[in-house]
């Protein structure tokens, strides 16, 4: 009997102590930008690192990326360059609550998240990404690829670039990049004035994004190297993305479903755009699914809303619930050949199956008679408690619609 209770007691230790074994990691506090570039000299286990404040001038390093994250053929290899390589296992890479340790990455693979299980990036200021001269390099801020990871609480703003390359490629660097077999979560992030799109999921990626605030600042269009260029959230091929509680401001596009990429959209403020606020677009050659649910668009210059899609899928998505106004504003997008149909709600290609119900449309205009803007009248505009469910939205309260709303209830 003391025999057996000695021998289960040994047993019952042995597992603990293989527990501890694989559950225990480094832990080490970086002070300075040597220290961190040593530390992802080699792919890391178990390591937990936490920054001090301060500043972290990051050296580009020459990489070849074995993919290519946007192009038709996606074995072409591309010439790039990166900051940290962060490849390996529950790795946790985290600065001060206040987000006073900022990364200037000088790279355009800032922070290169790859071949990494269980990677965390947290309250860290990113910024100073450059662009690559090859137009085909994924430049991002973050990049994550053959990876999960969690993105939260970060400040990623001041990735530009080149103003030379840019005028020459038109692509910029965007805030985070979802690439190839990736598993991400991006939450609670700032992602500001960086010169492309401001969260970008490219082919077997998927990612749930939410709270994020997401502002292209400069508004700008062409091919100037300062913020708001591109789409504030772009899931394009087959990636899939559930986008919740999101506010998308000052980009050229707001949120784009392509190809035959997955989306369930709900609860996003989406305004104060160049062109259209949410485009659903299968490219002549995908099945592309997308609930659009419960959003805010206001303030775009060309449609606010595009279907386009010949999916013939029993279920190939829904618009309902949403607040669609003063969209189609800028007179220079009338003609269709630019984006969409001018108004609030351009139905180019919709599946039979394909559900439009509840949705809200005020002030909308639209160039020709021919196109409804499915304007509603003030007075039911502003029926009561008919904003009660989006006045929640976590970034409501500042938005450019609530100071619109306040306006017009007067």
């Amino acid at each position: 009997m003391i025999f057996t209770m000695k021998k289960n007691f040994i047993v019952i230790l042995s597992t603990i102590l293989i527990i501890n074994i694989f559950s225990c990691s480094n832990k080490i506090k970086v002070n300075n930008s040597e220290e961190l570039i040593k530390i992802f000299a080699n792919p890391r286990y178990n390591t937990k690192i936490k920054l001090a404040a301060g500043d972290y001038y990051l050296e580009p390093q020459e990489i070849i990326d074995s993919t290519c994250a946007n192009c038709q053929d996606p074995e072409q290899k591309v010439n790039a360059t990166a900051g940290l390589i962060i490849a390996g296992e529950n790795i946790t890479i985290r600065g001060p609550a206040d987000t006073s340790a900022v990364i200037h990455t000088n790279s355009g693979y800032g922070l290169f998240i790859k071949d990494c299980e269980n990677c965390v990036i947290q309250n860290l200021v990113i910024t100073d990404g450059i662009r690559d001269t090859s137009a085909k390099a994924s430049d991002a801020a973050i990049v994550v690829k053959n990876s999960s990871a969690i993105i939260k609480n970060n400040i990623i703003r001041g990735n530009l670039g080149s103003e030379k390359l840019i005028e020459k490629n038109v692509v910029g660097v965007m805030g985070i990049c979802g690439r190839e077999n990736s598993n991400i979560t991006i939450e609670n992030n700032k992602i500001m004035q960086n010169s492309w799109d401001g969260i970008a999921l490219f082919r077997d990626t998927e990612a749930v994004i939410r709270g994020n605030y997401i502002d292209g600042v400069d508004k700008a269009g062409g091919r100037s190297a300062k913020g708001g260029r591109g789409v504030g959230i772009g899931v394009t091929w087959n990636a899939r993305a559930e986008i919740v509680d999101n506010y998308v401001a000052r980009y050229w596009k707001g949120i784009g479903i392509f190809v035959d990429a997955s989306c369930i959209i709900r609860n996003n403020i989406v305004e104060d755009l160049i062109t259209w606020g949410i485009a659903l677009w299968d490219a002549d050659k995908g099945k592309p699914y997308a609930a659009i649910e419960n959003n805010i668009i206001f303030d775009t210059g060309a449609c606010g809303v595009s279907i386009t899609s010949s999916s013939k899928s029993a279920d190939p998505g829904r618009l309902t619930g949403n607040i669609i106004v003063k969209t189609a504003q800028d007179s220079s997008y009338d003609s269709p050949r630019y984006y969409c149909y001018q108004t609030s709600l351009a139905e180019h290609k919709v599946p039979e199956n394909f559900a439009i119900a509840n949705n809200v449309f005020y002030d909308n205009r639209t160039v020709s008679d021919s196109l409804p803007t499915h304007n509603v009248s003030k007075e039911v505009f502003l029926e009561k408690n008919k904003f009660k469910n989006f006045c929640i939205f976590k970034y409501f309260r500042q938005s450019k619609f609530s100071h619109y709303l306040q306006e017009i209830s007067k």
